[in-house]
Formats: C-alpha cells, sequence, structure tokens
C-alpha cells in the first residue's frame, strides 16, 4: 500500500475547545450543552474559522457523512505520514479497518479476559496491603499500556519504555528527550524485521500477514497503527478508571450498589462514559460547502462534533442531567459512531470491567485521599494523579463476578 501525500494537520489545543463558560464539572458542562441546544446548536467561532455542534441529531450526520465531513488531516507530527484508521475516510478507511479487523476480532478480545485478570491483581497486589494508592499511576495508566504492549508482542523488559513512550504521545512529557518519536518508530521496525523471519502469536504478526483483496500492510503502516493503539487504546480505559472512581466516591450509593451487584458494573461504566467524559469531541474538515442546522458552512472550515453535548441531548437521554447506572438504552457516542466508531471499544469495555470486577472483590471502604487531591495535564480533563484511600477487604463473590473470584 502507498503512502498518501501529506494533508493540512489541526492542531488545536484543548484549552481553546474548553469555553470559560462551561465551567468545570459534568454538571455545569451539562448546563453549558443544553444551553446551545437550544440557541446555538451550529456555532461559529471566528478566531478559529470553526463551527462548534451540539445536537444529537447533528453530530451524527457530521460523523456519518464522510463525503462531507472528512478526518483526513488527522495525524501525529514525527510519526510516519501514511493511511491510518484515524485519519482516512472510506474507501480507504475501510480496507485499512478489514485488514486490521481481521486480527482485532471481539472472539479474540474476549480471549484476553485471563491476562487482563492477571494484570489487574499484579497491580493490585503491589498495594493492597498498603492502605493507599495512585489510582491513576499506578493502576488506571500501567493496566491498557501493559495490555497493549502485551498484544504487540513487546518483550517485559521494555514495558518501561513503552510506558514513557505513552506518556509522550498523550503530551504528559513537556520536554521529552526523543520529540520525533525516532526510539519508537525504530523499535517498531526492529520488531518487524524480527517478526518477518520468526513470527508469533502476537498483533505485530498478524498484521504483518493480513491481507484482504490481495493487499498488506507496509511497515509505515503497521508503526502508525501501533503508535495510534499506544495512544488511544489506552487513554479511554485510563480515563474511565480514574472518572469511576471519582463518580463513585462522590455516590456512595452507587459504589455500595456495584460491591453488592457486580452485574451493574458493565451499566454504570457505560453511564460514565456518556457523563463524565463531559469535555469528548471529534473534529472533520469540511469538503465542501454545506448547510447544517441551518448554518453555511464553507469548504476547508473546522467542525467540531461535541460528542459530549450529543450524551446529554433530552430527544435521546431522557433525564440526561442525571446519573443512572440502569440507564437502557445508552446509545451514547463517547467512541464515536459510523465507520470510525472506536475499534478498540470492546477492550476498553472489558478491561473496565475486569479492573472494577477485582477492585470491589478486594478493597473496601475506598475513598479519594482529600490531603492529595488529583492533578490534571494541562489544559486537559486527562487525570494524571488521583490519590485514593482503601481498606484490604474479605474477597467477595457477588452476581456477575466471574474473573479471578
Amino acid at each position: 500500500m502507498s503512502t498518501r501525500t501529506p494533508r493540512k494537520h489541526l492542531n488545536i489545543p484543548m484549552r481553546k475547545m474548553l469555553h470559560q463558560e462551561m465551567g468545570r464539572t459534568p454538571e455545569e458542562h451539562a448546563a453549558w450543552f443544553r444551553k446551545m441546544q437550544e440557541s446555538q446548536p451550529v456555532s461559529f467561532q471566528p478566531e478559529d474559522d470553526l463551527w462548534e455542534v451540539f445536537r444529537y441529531e447533528d453530530i451524527q450526520r457530521v460523523l456519518l457523512e464522510h463525503e462531507t465531513f472528512s478526518c483526513e488531516y488527522v495525524r501525529i507530527a514525527g510519526l510516519p505520514d501514511v493511511d491510518d484508521l484515524g485519519n482516512t475516510d472510506p474507501p480507504r478507511h475501510q480496507q485499512l479497518r478489514t485488514l486490521v479487523s481481521k486480527v482485532f476480532t471481539p472472539r479474540s478480545i474476549s480471549q484476553l479476559a485471563p491476562r487482563i485478570t492477571a494484570i489487574v491483581d499484579g497491580l493490585l497486589d503491589r498495594v493492597i496491603m498498603d492502605g493507599r494508592m495512585d489510582i491513576a499511576r499506578q493502576f488506571a495508566f500501567p493496566l491498557p499500556v501493559l495490555m497493549i504492549a502485551d498484544l504487540l508482542g513487546v518483550p517485559a523488559q521494555d514495558k518501561e519504555r513503552f510506558i514513557r513512550w505513552s506518556y509522550q504521545l498523550m503530551g504528559a512529557i513537556p520536554n521529552p528527550d526523543d520529540p520525533n518519536y525516532k526510539e519508537l518508530t525504530d523499535y517498531f521496525r526492529e520488531i518487524l524485521v524480527q517478526r518477518e523471519k520468526d513470527p508469533r502469536d502476537d498483533l505485530m504478526s498478524a498484521l504483518l500477514t493480513a491481507e484482504a483483496a490481495g493487499e498488506h500492510l507496509t511497515h509505515d503502516e503497521i508503526i502508525a497503527i501501533g503508535a495510534t493503539l499506544l495512544l488511544a487504546g489506552h487513554i479511554t480505559t485510563t480515563m474511565l478508571i480514574t472518572l469511576a472512581i471519582r463518580r463513585f466516591d462522590r455516590d456512595p450509593e452507587i459504589y455500595n450498589a456495584l460491591r453488592a451487584d457486580f452485574s451493574l458494573i458493565p451499566g454504570a461504566l457505560e453511564e460514565v462514559l456518556r457523563y463524565d467524559f463531559s469535555t469528548s469531541h471529534l473534529m472533520r474538515v469540511v469538503k465542501r460547502d454545506t448547510t447544517l442546522g441551518g448554518q453555511l458552512i464553507k469548504k476547508g472550515q473546522v467542525v467540531v462534533a461535541w460528542a459530549a453535548a450529543a450524551n446529554f441531548d433530552e430527544t435521546v437521554f431522557p433525564h440526561g442531567d442525571q446519573f443512572d447506572i440502569r440507564r437502557s438504552p445508552n446509545p451514547h457516542i463517547t467512541f464515536g459512531h459510523g465507520v470510525h466508531v472506536c475499534l478498540g471499544a470492546p477492550l476498553a469495555r472489558l478491561e473496565g470491567k475486569i479492573a472494577f470486577e477485582r477492585i470491589l472483590a478486594r478493597m473496601e471502604d475506598i475513598r479519594c485521599d482529600t490531603q492529595n487531591p488529583a492533578t490534571f495535564m494541562q489544559s486537559s480533563s486527562f487525570i494524571q494523579s488521583l490519590p485514593i484511600l482503601f481498606k484490604a477487604g474479605t474477597p467477595v463473590r457477588t452476581a456477575g463476578a466471574v474473573h479471578g473470584n
């Protein structure tokens, strides 16, 4: 597969997306989203020449109509400038997704449960007798990174390097020692050369041999996919765990309900994805003049689709400003919508489910450490540090608890 010609690259900082009038909490965000849905559902921001979209129906259209709203501008500076799942529109996107999907199937994800459980228990074993931990740094961040490293076939001795590269891709290292990701790309190239000579039961080997309509992925394309997995594949799980802990700390009755009945965990996590991911948004570039919500949007302008706003749209989520772990249906679009729905969503859900089954089984009286409040990445809702206190609990076996109990 050939590389594409370089395309426009957008780099709009998160701080520009967070309006002062939004407030800071999900409840404040919900109130502001509701105001915008009622008064300015499609709103123009002249300083950045972009449009913001707030209603569920309009956002669905933006995410579905790839002929008009394109994501081909997306790329990570410093990595190979090639086609990737996140920066292509159909039909090219479908070709890539078909190849990757051959090795990233729901069945293959479900078979990861024992390994996820082992990683979760290993991380908890390190802190369980301390009665305190930073659940962001010591658990929520390393869990998905270690899982992705396993999937890619990274040797155990290199996993600390993987964690550092993940921090850098997220922008959590202000002055990285390798700003162009040369270490990461060289590392992936070495693995690919090794796997061509000696294939193994890992994702890198599978991507090398994946074929669709006579096509294979190039090394640069596999490197880009690996970097995407390393970045996007862990952000959702990390945020899901930390935001859920904060939610359950604020609403102890939720914690008590989940500890009494583990079968409620998946629904609770879906509601965290809907309610607490309250700054999630997706960007597209307009490929041709179009009208949305009665507004003329011109070719070349940027559209910001506020998935978080869609998740509070009362026409889809009655009483959307209420957090309800039993909400059904819950068609939130935190993982995207249409052809670009997140390929790793099943893995994030499985990691979150197992993580909370084991946390609730092994810990009691979990609460945030009020003497050491959470810290966030600069200009972001991403939690960097979340100290918690707890008691080592007596293992419980309750409805729905199946992993490691």
